[in-house]
């Protein structure tokens, strides 16, 4: 079964944990699914002395299936993250020469409109509002306006073909603004998603790790296959800093 499939089996129980239950990763996801994937070798080894104490076998299958389910959550969630920055990215390239022209366009249409009160009226309309919205919204009207009035244009020697790259423009854009904003809106049921599948994750790895910490209370090497690594060396790494403070 593929990791995809397993989120899919999961989706709705991942959807149904309270928000107000998440809880949130500690150490990389990476180190964390790594984890998961050595816990469930080692309770499958173990799993007839687990069994003596009432384990449960069928939390090895879930385990497996929600560790599946996180990897590919937390998939998407790096996906989202890589497609928004290079969207954000192409925008942060283009948007200057955008600004450039907007700018531009604007300065030949009021020398252009000048003498035209009810044209500089409708530029000035044009012109309200500084946002990323507003500057693509003003490339498309300038647009129109200026393919409307030609004639004006023209008289000021004007290249008219400006007119259908302010189009193009405000269309390109626009899309580009479109992605970048509809990413913002989805990163967070993405991420939701990914919280929520840690949370049951660590649930099970918490339940299993009981399990194999009281059976093998009493035998120390076997004792760390039930506990993290990762945390287990940065509190090694910590206490050594901290006597490192105290010789100090």
């Amino acid at each position: 079964m593929s990791d995809q499939q397993d989120l899919l089996n999961y989706l709705e129980e991942i959807k149904a944990v309270p928000d107000e239950k998440i809880v949130y990763c500690d150490l990389p996801y990476k180190v964390f699914i790594d984890e998961c994937e050595g816990l469930h070798s080692r309770a499958s080894i173990d799993l007839p002395l687990l069994q003596a104490f009432n384990f449960n076998p069928e939390k090895l299958d879930r385990l497996l299936g929600l560790t599946r389910a996180l990897r590919t959550s937390q998939s998407n969630w790096e996906s989202m993250k890589t497609d928004k920055k290079m969207a954000m990215d192409i925008w942060e390239a283009e948007a200057p020469a955008m600004y450039m022209f907007h700018h531009e366009l604007i300065a030949h249409m009021g020398f252009a409109f000048r003498a035209d009160p009810g044209l500089l009226k409708m530029l000035d309309l044009i012109k309200e509002g500084d946002s990323r919205a507003d500057t693509i919204q003003d490339l498309a009207s300038l647009s129109i306006l200026g393919k409307e009035n030609q004639d004006l244009l023209t008289a000021i020697n004007f290249d008219l073909s400006q007119l259908d790259t302010a189009a193009e423009m405000a269309d390109r854009m626009g899309r580009l603004l479109g992605d970048i904003n509809g990413r913002m809106y989805f990163e967070d049921e993405i991420k939701l998603i990914r919280d929520k599948a840690y949370t049951l994750t660590k649930e099970v790895v918490d339940d299993i790790r009981a399990y194999g910490k009281f059976a093998f209370r009493n035998k120390e090497v076997k004792l760390h296959g039930y506990a993290s690594k990762y945390n287990r060396e940065r509190a090694a790494a910590y206490r050594k800093a901290k006597a490192g403070e105290e010789i100090i």
